[in-house]
């Protein structure tokens, strides 16, 4: 177990007595107080903070107040920019006294504020899931020794004019907790993280220079109310300024407005909360309102008197407008108006003036409806983190606008905060552009959910945070509804989380998203179900009295959002099913330096160094250095590593430096390893089997030399050239998809793993794939036995820097960092199209499109647009080919319907060919998201298929069989064919000039797992697809018969099986006919039955298959493939509506795998036929005899790589033509089951042709055959 007082790295000489003296010399500078006080205390949430209240600066002008930029305020100082900056690795080790005015900091490193300190060279990054990121979970108590802390200094001077005014220092995010000097004075303390602090120093200003200091600690008791699924980032990470404000001043407003039952004319309420900090009395003052326009045009003034407001003391005043019809708020029509409130004394004079951007809009549930403005809405919305890949938490306006922009595109229009309160520039925005939000409290304790809420002493924490952020958001018209937290239990104080919300905010629904009960709560407002199945949305819109807007849908985990149309076709069946967030927006990848350190083993792996391990002294030459903190190793995942053998030999120099969790020294999953997992053992393990042994006493802080031996019949364990100890053991060892890792284990220390894990040094890391002598490990201390053996040799001696990559940290069990539907650099995913198809505003149903009249009807899913404000297109497609089309008048009002008539000219049909009508909405005018001609919606629609022509064999010359002992010759009229009778299949097709060779088609049923099927949160189908070793089937012919069926067509009967190498009886029996023309086509008919019934894996075991189909090898010089079906970007059978039908062409080295982590990609649905070509266009054509599947590998160890960087692009691309391909479904929610591809018996035809530049590939694929 971790112990408090275990010594960091920085402090592992010390005494306790220094310790205990450095304690006492840090209570003195908090105030005499332990620090234990402040930073393990949930009953203390800050100290000498202001109350919280709206963001406002003070003008001089109402011209400057009407730029909305406080820039323009004479009232305001930006402290953005460079800070001097000190880091340590404990408070305890932070410099004293730092915050003195005379404490020289010039030789202090800087940094930039607003920025996490790890993103700028510091500390260590760690992405955690459910479990904390340190070790215990002892709430409130974090570790001593293990607490990184910063330490900022900056100074600011005062402009002359803000004399007499009262000074505050503004932080709008600073995590987890710090404390704030100025001039050496203790200014105050906060713990939000996620919102305001602010703190007056106007009785410590002096004239010139002002010194700022503030202390930041990485980890507080408040971290366990932040225990949500990022990276947890440290520091000063949003913005920081000061403002000046008069003695008698505007502290706080709320603005809400009421609209009148025919959501028209609207009263404008405002309620004001003057405060006077002067020792004077005053009376008859005024404060007044003035609303004005986009135009800066003056809709109205009013105003409220103050009798009295006495010294020292503050007092409210409410007062209200009507406003006849003015423009209405929301997310498609963001109309905003300024607020212009003053302070006026009682000679008139303005005191103060402030102001506020508004929206009249009014959020209302009726009849189980969530309406905005008296119209039911649809929530298409997304979950957010806030994350950049270069600054981490810290967002840039940039990167804001950008998230905003695709997401219009997108066609999303609400975002859930998860889960805190975002940077308040995100309202601004979201204000102006038009978002809902789902505004969340920072409140998260997922590890101890049902725990920590309900433990007395936390009430304080919980609502402090619940104040902050409905005080700070109150007054944007976006946010329409507040959560009580995430994964945070159910317990009686969000009940009165909520109480305070209602009270100080009646206009707004109240929102829970808790695991248990399910995205729900008594007090809430609306059902937040969490990853339903679309029938179970659907039978809660049967059922439910409340709305329901899913609080996290649809998990895209990698290649994923499968059956997303499936819940939209449920969302508008119900009134009250009215959306939800899918989780998530973005990937949260960063970009790390890619550090590589040499293999010295014949192999020469590729290894590169994750986290901020350091090269060190170590004990023969460098050694390298890991922090416990989510730094390690990792090796490729070469298959050699999967030892086949039986024996194996690990061993490695290394200097532990305490237990505080794990000390993986090298491992391979479950399959192999040498590993510290308590203070006084090291086992060796063989995949069930291991041994454990007692450390000697003199184990920390000294080098040790330790090996692991396993001879297929007995495990041993050797340290320092002695054996310790051995045990019988009679494992096989069993292969594995982890990889080779130092410092952590790849199988367990992930997202899901609490707390640290090595922090030792290592050196001469070796593996050898044979089990060495004792006296060869006694050698191996100081030299390198059998190298002819040795499967890896690391002696960390030198890295080298091969760039940056995008690093998900050790996360890749559960996949966190990989949800998104954009990447981290904001490219989309495939997965983005489909949010856009399944959310698009118009929908179009043909009702009679086979008739002379052609009609359809136009569904106007807008809820405050008419779809006239876009441009309307019609289209007629001959297979993809347009033959007709124009554009059409379509005045249709929000959430209405009307009928089309589609004015289609005659049409001269062509054999075999398909028609389709496409209808398109596209933007009539450019706007800040989109150019003029941006589709937003559209619709295909199949109409009509010509009988296709049937292939005339009588045209076809006679066809000639020659069979030999090893091959089969086919030819014809200008055609050459040779069958190859041991491979089973054709090595090589010569027609004409056009010659293809070794295009010997496979069967394949694998797939390179996608992150749904081995997530711990899925299925993990691919655990059983892995142990039967459906990756290593093995094909053996049974029979080959050959004979001219016609005088024009040839047969080739072959007769065959595949099997699994570990499990032969886990096969898949085949016949393959293939009937050879004159014309030179090879029509393949495969059946295959699928038998899955090896001992232990009854068919229930396998529940379905990834897929089934057949893989060519293409020829190095064939560099195109033409497809035509749907396209351009990859579908799956789940995902797939998105893609429109059309003829399609990539360059093989333009394909590129695009998940964080490489997975299957680039399957192509429906598609009728694929031609692969070389530069002078000549090729093979394949047709389906319906519809087929195709995907291009452009890899040679797609199944190997964790990171895009491991890919190796192969000589020879692989193409997969798959008869079934199972959908990618959604981690919790399985693949649906019309989507998956069911061990059974199937049939299918393909025709396959070699085909010149002259052939016409578009008449060939009409033909039937």
């Amino acid at each position: 177990m971790y112990q408090r007082t275990l010594r960091s790295r920085m402090l592992k000489n010390v005494s306790l007595l220094a310790i205990a003296l450095t304690t006492l010399v840090y209570s003195h500078v908090i105030q005499n107080r332990p620090l234990s006080y402040y930073i393990e205390n949930p009953a203390l949430v800050a100290e000498n903070q202001e109350p919280p209240h709206v963001p406002l600066v003070s003008f001089d002008s109402r011209q400057h107040a009407l730029t909305h930029r406080w820039g323009e305020s004479p009232y305001y100082q930006d402290l953005n920019g460079t800070w001097t900056f000190h880091f340590a690795e404990n408070p305890f080790a932070a410099p004293e006294e730092f915050y003195l005015p005379d404490y020289d900091v010039q030789e202090w490193a800087n940094i930039q504020v607003p920025g996490t300190w790890q993103m700028q060279g510091w500390d260590h990054n760690v992405y955690r899931n459910i479990p904390m990121p340190f070790a215990p979970y002892d709430p409130p108590r974090v570790p001593d020794f293990i607490n990184p802390t910063g330490s900022y200094v900056r100074t600011f001077t005062i402009p002359e004019h803000w004399r007499g005014r009262r000074v505050y220092v503004h932080f709008d995010g600073v995590k987890s907790a710090c404390w704030v000097w100025v001039n050496g004075k203790y200014v105050g303390f906060d713990k939000g993280s996620m919102t305001t602090g602010e703190f007056d120093i106007t009785d410590v200003l002096q004239s010139g220079d002002n010194k700022l200091a503030v202390r930041v600690v990485r980890w507080s008791d408040g971290s366990y109310l932040e225990d949500q699924d990022m990276w947890r980032f440290s520091g000063i990470y949003r913005r920081v300024y000061l403002v000046a404000r008069p003695d008698i001043s505007i502290r706080d407003f709320f603005v809400s407005t009421d609209l009148d039952d025919n959501y028209l004319d609207t009263t404008l309420n405002i309620d004001a909360v003057l405060r006077n900090t002067s020792n004077t009395l005053v009376k008859k003052w005024r404060i007044r309102a003035s609303v004005y326009d986009n135009s800066k045009e003056e809709i109205a003034s009013f105003s409220a008197t103050v009798p009295e407001l006495k010294e020292k003391s503050e007092i409210k005043r409410s007062f209200s407008q009507r406003i006849t019809n003015p423009l209405k708020w929301s997310a498609e029509k963001p109309n905003m108006y300024s607020l212009i409130l003053e302070l006026v004394d009682d000679r008139g004079e303005v005191r103060e003036i402030v102001e506020e951007r508004f929206g009249f809009r009014e959020i209302e549930i009726k009849d189980a409806q969530l309406l905005v403005n008296g119209v039911h809405v649809k929530i298409k919305g997304t979950n957010r983190h806030e994350h950049d890949p270069y600054t981490g938490r810290t967002q840039s306006v940039d990167r804001i606008m950008q998230d905003f922009k695709l997401m219009k595109q997108l066609n999303i229009n609400s975002i859930r905060t998860s889960h805190y309160p975002n940077d308040p520039v995100f309202y601004d925005l979201a204000d102006e552009f038009g978002f809902y939000i789902c505004d969340e409290v920072n409140a998260e304790c997922h590890y101890g959910e049902n725990y920590l809420a309900a433990q007395a002493g936390w009430e304080l924490a919980f609502m402090d945070r619940t104040e902050r952020f409905v005080q700070r958001d109150k007054n944007h018209p976006c946010v329409i509804m507040w959560s009580m937290g995430n994964e945070c239990g159910l317990a009686p104080i969000h009940w009165a989380m909520a109480d305070y919300c209602r009270a100080v905010d009646p206009t707004r629904p109240i929102y829970h998203q808790t695991n248990h009960p399910n995205g729900d709560a008594p007090f809430a407002d609306i059902c937040g179900t969490r990853y339903p199945s679309p029938a179970f949305l659907d039978m809660q819109g049967d059922t439910s009295r409340r709305p329901i807007i899913m609080g996290e849908y649809s998990h895209n985990m990698g290649n994923a959002l499968g059956h997303f149309d499936e819940y939209w076709d449920v969302i508008y069946r119900h009134k009250i099913t009215q959306g939800g967030y899918i989780w998530d927006w973005v990937n949260q990848g960063l970009q790390f330096d890619l550090i590589s350190t040499p293999d010295n083993s014949p192999y020469g792996h590729h290894v590169v160094l994750h986290g901020r391990p350091e090269l060190v002294d170590g004990k023969n030459g460098r050694a390298v250095q890991l922090s416990g903190i989510d730094d390690f190793v990792e090796v490729y995942n070469d298959p050699v590593f999967n030892i086949k053998s039986n024996q194996l030999t690990l061993s490695c120099w290394v200097y532990p430096r305490g237990f505080i969790g794990s000390n993986s020294f090298i491992t391979k999953g479950s399959s192999y390893g040498l590993e510290q997992n308590h203070p006084d053992s090291l086992t060796f393990y063989i995949s069930s089997d291991k041994l454990s042994v007692f450390l000697p006493r003199t184990w920390n802080d000294n080098w040790h030399h330790i090996a692991g031996v396993y001879d297929g019949q007995n495990l041993i364990i050797y340290i320092n050239g002695k054996q310790v100890q051995n045990a019988s053991a009679r494992s096989t060892i069993q292969r594995s998809r982890h990889p080779v890792n130092i410092g952590r284990n790849h199988e367990k220390h992930h997202e899901q793993w609490p707390g640290f894990i090595s922090n030792a040094i290592l050196d001469d890391v070796r593996i050898w794939n044979r089990a060495l002598s004792a006296q060869e490990i006694f050698n191996s201390q100081d030299s390198l036995p059998d190298v002819d053996a040795l499967i890896l040799a690391l002696d960390f001696d030198q890295t080298t820097h091969e760039g940056s990559f995008f690093s998900y940290g050790a996360t890749p069990q559960g996949s966190g960092t990989m949800d998104g539907i954009v990447n981290e650099d904001r490219t989309l995913q495939p997965e983005a199209y489909q949010v856009k198809k399944s959310q698009e505003p118009v929908k179009v149903y043909p009702v009679n499109l086979r008739q002379r009249v052609k009609k359809v009807v136009v569904e106007n899913r807008f809820h405050f647009t008419n779809v006239s404000e876009l441009e309307t297109e019609w289209a007629l497609y001959e297979d993809f080919f347009k033959v007709q089309g124009d554009t059409i008048s379509c005045d249709i009002p929000p959430l209405t319907s009307d009928t089309l008539i589609i004015p289609i000219r005659g049409i001269d049909l062509i054999a075999g060919s398909t028609y389709r009508l496409v209808m398109s909405f596209k933007t009539k005018q450019p706007s800040w998201w989109a150019e003029k001609g941006y589709e937003v919606a559209f619709a295909e629609m199949e109409f009509y298929q010509v009988p296709p022509r049937k292939l005339n064999l009588d045209a076809c010359a006679p066809v000639y069989v020659v069979e030999q002992e090893k091959k089969i010759t086919i030819s014809g009229y200008e055609f050459d064919y040779t069958f190859d009778k041991r491979a089973g299949g054709f090595s090589r097709l010569k027609k004409g000039a056009v010659e293809l060779v070794d295009m010997v088609p496979t069967f394949n049923v694998w797939r390179t797992p996608i992150m749904n099927e081995w997530s711990e949160w899925g299925v993990k189908e691919v655990e059983a697809w892995y142990d039967l070793g459906l990756d290593t089937l093995n094909f053996r012919l049974l029979s080959v018969t050959a004979f001219n069926n016609y005088a024009n067509e040839a047969k080739i009967v072959v007769k065959a099986i595949s099997e699994s190498v570990l499990h032969p009886v886990a096969s898949f029996v085949h016949d393959y006919t293939y009937l050879v023309n004159g014309c030179g086509d090879i029509i393949l008919q495969h059946e295959v039955t699928c038998r899955l019934e090896p001992p232990g894996y009854p068919n229930r075991d396998i529940p379905w298959l990834a897929k089934l189909g057949l893989q060519f090898r293409l020829p190095q010089d064939v560099q195109h493939i033409s497809w035509y079906g749907r396209g351009p970007w990859e579908t799956y059978p789940d995902r797939k509506t998105a893609a429109k039908m059309g003829l399609f062409s990539k360059k093989l080295d333009e394909i590129n795998m695009p998940y964080i982590i490489p997975q299957d990609f680039d399957n192509r649905t429906d598609v009728k036929w694929a031609f692969l070509s070389r530069e002078n266009r000549e090729g093979l054509l394949i047709v389906a005899d319906e519809t087929m599947n195709v995907s291009i590998d452009p890899y040679e160890n797609l199944d190997h790589a964790w990171y895009p960087f491991q890919l190796r692009r192969a000589p020879r691309a692989t193409l997969n033509v798959d008869h079934k391909v199972t959908g990618v479904g959604g981690t919790p929610v399985q693949v649906q089951a019309s989507y998956r591809t069911y061990p059974d018996k199937y049939f299918y035809r393909l025709r396959l042709r070699p085909v010149s530049a002259q052939d016409n590939v578009a008449e060939i694929g009409r033909e039937k055959f």
